[in-house]
């Protein structure tokens, strides 16, 4: 079929021999359909175990996705503490309201956990990442995304303390040496009159996020995000 090297009859399994690329260009050239990445792989990492043909014919048949609720309750969820799948679910809720949304399936965590929830614009091109969910094997971390931190002061500065503390504690402070000028992977900002180096791979955890919390990280990216606070809880 095409130029890919597959057939219908190739057994889907992950991290083996076959690339992700080689399963992406099989399921476009059948389907004539791009998926963006954080689209694509969930989806693949639920054919597990089925042919191309069958995955092909799961996809064609699916007239409706599955809610958040519904994905959790899956066997490979279990280890999920029910405290945390009714924040998941809480925040699923809440940032869909805004505007944004996790693609329909939950993918490999890859070195951040066993799994992820990954959050971006609905019903646009450009899929950038707004939020994520790191599912590991006894708990979650809720990450989320920030640029331009100083435009913002005043709110963290006035956050409560288990949103404020992710942006002046230590956790995710740039650790190199010597510095490098201009490193693109820095996030430098000002909170309290001092002078603050994130790197920008592993800062603003929140860890043991809770149902209680839900509003306020919901806030905290309407305010990040200039989205209007009419459509919010």
């Amino acid at each position: 079929m095409g130029k890919s090297t597959l057939n219908e009859n190739t057994v889907i399994e992950i991290g083996k021999s076959i690339p992700l690329s080689k399963f992406r260009t099989f399921f476009e050239e059948a389907t004539g359909k791009k998926l963006s990445g954080w689209e694509f792989q969930p989806w693949l990492n639920m054919q597990t175990g089925k042919t191309l043909k069958e995955a092909l014919e799961s996809y064609y048949n699916t007239t409706e996705r599955k809610n958040m609720k519904d994905i959790l309750s899956e066997e490979r969820f279990n280890t999920i503490s029910e405290s945390d799948k009714a924040f998941i679910i809480a925040f699923d809720d809440s940032i869909e309201e805004l505007g944004y949304d996790f693609g329909g399936g939950i993918g490999d965590g890859y070195c951040w956990g066993k799994y992820m929830i990954v959050y971006s614009k609905k019903k646009v091109k450009s899929k950038n990442v707004i939020a994520r969910i790191l599912i590991r094997e006894n708990d979650i971390i809720l990450r989320l995304f920030f640029s331009n931190i100083d435009k913002h002061r005043a709110y963290i500065e006035n956050a409560p303390e288990y949103i404020k503390s992710v942006f002046v504690g230590n956790h995710g402070n740039c650790s190199c040496s010597p510095k490098k000028e201009n490193c693109r992977m820095r996030k430098t900002y000002i909170v309290d009159g001092k002078q603050i180096e994130k790197c920008s791979g592993i800062v603003f955890e929140f860890w043991n996020p809770t149902v209680e919390k839900n509003v306020d990280y919901i806030n905290l990216l309407a305010e990040f995000y200039s989205i209007k606070k009419s459509k919010l809880r």
